[in-house]
């Protein structure tokens, strides 16, 4: 631990930002360009812990590998009296899981700070680099609304063979944020950050996880298998449209999911920029699959109300005549599904339309809706 005004290097310490299993953050100055910057340490001595060694050590060689406006720059790396230091870019702000503790975020903004997590993802994907820890916590939005991806302690390059460089037991990445490919210990790719970005998006509009459980256990066995409700059952303020986008970050099987980065950004800017979908043309947006839950007492599983009085069968048999122009014959099937979380009429029709490719024939479709 070293101690304010204490000189490492061409540093001197300002002060501790925080600690965790494998080291130590300090906001430091550069006594050379008197820059601020910050100072992650490898806490034990290297001799004494080749692992972790071995693990810092990749850290270092993946982040100098990725330069994107937001993630954290590393400005350099050095060997100090036998520790590994990383010097990166100092970043003004609060993170994710402080701004959190005041509340749910707003919509748009939840959607303008997700999309920039998006574009630092797809960049790191494109070059092969997962972070496997995408939560509240490694996200940092400054003063200004830009966004650092942070912390790519447990990043893997899916170019290269991996060893196993967590501690006997211990589980990659955080509990609540985990995607079900991480809590049965497989091998997780590219849609395994998305799941967990879908977790802190759905957090961010909500205010509560979508995933919960009282032991650690319960909220693993909850990633397999629990079904979480729909965000706007929670937050009014929430569009359907985005509901089912987050619904279907957040699909068990990853084949489920939005297979890139950049899809899911593709669907979600609209909102970030506050362009209604059906009026400017964007992405088609996917529909979430149903997801099935298994009966497991250590789950707890969101229930679908009863329909509300104005959805009786005469509009539900004309919504599905409406959306079959579309979709097929299949359009009944997916009006009955839709029709046991919709909450009124307007939401039924928004979510349908999500099921429409074709930007201009979903506007086509919404004009149906009484005003």
């Amino acid at each position: 631990m070293y101690e304010a005004g204490e000189h490492v290097g061409d540093y001197q310490v300002v002060e501790r930002l925080g600690a965790g299993g494998m080291g130590a953050v300090y906001k430091v100055r550069n006594l050379i360009t008197d820059r601020l910057e910050a100072m992650k340490v490898l806490l034990p001595d290297l001799r004494t812990a080749p692992e972790l060694a071995e693990r810092f050590n990749r850290e270092i060689k993946v982040h100098a590998s990725l330069v994107h406006p937001n993630i954290a720059a590393l400005h350099t790396a050095l060997r100090v009296n036998n520790q590994l230091l990383m010097i990166m870019e100092f970043v003004e702000g609060e993170s994710l899981a402080k701004r959190l503790e005041r509340g749910p975020v707003g919509v748009q903004e939840s959607a303008h700070i997700t999309c920039q997590v998006l574009s630092a993802l797809d960049y790191a994907h494109q070059r092969g680099v997962i972070h496997r820890d995408i939560k509240p916590a490694n996200i940092m939005v400054t003063p200004f609304g830009m966004v650092k991806l942070m912390d790519f302690g447990i990043a893997a390059n899916t170019g290269t063979l991996q060893k196993r460089l967590t501690a006997a037991g211990m589980a990659l990445g955080s509990v609540h944020y985990m995607s079900p490919e991480q809590v049965r210990a497989g091998a997780p790719d590219a849609r395994s950050d998305l799941y967990s970005l879908g977790v802190t998006l759905y957090e961010m509009i909500t205010g509560q996880h979508p995933i919960k459980g009282d032991s650690e256990y319960e909220i693993m066995a909850a990633h397999l298998n629990a079904v979480p409700a729909w965000p706007s059952q929670i937050n009014s303020a929430v569009p359907p449209v985005l509901s089912a986008i987050i619904l279907k970050a957040l699909e068990k099987r990853p084949e489920a999911r939005f297979q890139t980065a950049g899809e899911f950004l593709a669907v979600l800017a609209p909102i970030a920029t506050g362009t209604p979908y059906g009026v400017t043309p964007s992405a088609p947006i996917p529909s979430p699959a149903p997801m099935q839950p298994q009966p497991d007492s250590a789950t707890r599983l969101a229930q679908p109300g009863t329909a509300p009085q104005d959805l009786d069968p005469a509009t539900l048999d004309t919504a599905s005549r409406e959306l079959a122009v579309y979709i097929g014959p299949i359009a009944k099937i997916i009006v009955n599904r839709a029709a046991r979380q919709a909450q009124s009429r307007r939401q039924l029709y928004e979510t349908l339309a999500l099921e429409i490719g074709a930007p201009a024939d979903r506007a086509k479709f919404l004009a149906k809706l009484p005003r």
